[in-house]
């Protein structure tokens, strides 16, 4: 597979008798699976590559079938499964979205101080928060909104902080 993989979606059960398994997806775009022809499924620090047999939208998710995979029992050894691509088969973004492993990768910043790198992105309800790790060592929840979330440069590794009382 290709050396930067994008992680589409999660195993999170199985379904059905034929080794079929339930996926949320990240994107909440469950088509964009039906375009890929094999995956690589990471559970553990392993992954295995699959061939994709069957793909169908099941609100915000998707039940995926997988050759090699037919029974539940097997299935059920894939959840938990990470379900990676190579970044040009992920769904194609919108103007002002990112893949997550993308903000991952960036540094939160206030002017010129450097408040600290992203190191994860949390489903807060209605909206997204990054968590950044702060100078002190200490973890700060940042919501991705554009009150306090000013330009996102993905390319430079760098994300703007429109207000800082959020990291004080």
């Amino acid at each position: 597979m290709a050396a930067q993989l994008l992680a589409v979606g999660v195993v999170t059960s199985t379904h059905g008798v034929s080794g079929d398994m339930k996926v949320k997806t990240f994107s909440g775009a469950p088509d964009n699976l039906l375009s890929l022809d094999g995956a690589v499924f990471r559970k553990g620090g392993v992954e295995r590559v699959f061939r994709i047999r069957s793909v169908r939208g099941q609100g915000q998710g998707a039940i995926v079938g997988v050759e090699g995979i037919d029974s539940p029992e097997q299935a059920r050894r894939l959840v938990g499964s990470e379900i990676l691509v190579p970044r040009e088969k992920a769904a194609p973004l919108s103007a002002d979205e990112f893949y997550e492993a993308d903000l991952c990768r960036c540094t939160l910043w206030f002017g010129e101080e450097e408040i600290g790198p992203v190191r994860s992105v949390w489903e807060g309800g209605p909206v997204q928060l990054l968590e950044v790790a702060g100078k002190d060592g200490k973890a700060r929840l940042v919501p991705f909104t554009d009150h306090f979330v000013g330009t996102v440069d993905v390319a430079a590794g760098r994300i703007e902080l429109r207000e800082d009382e959020i990291v004080r």
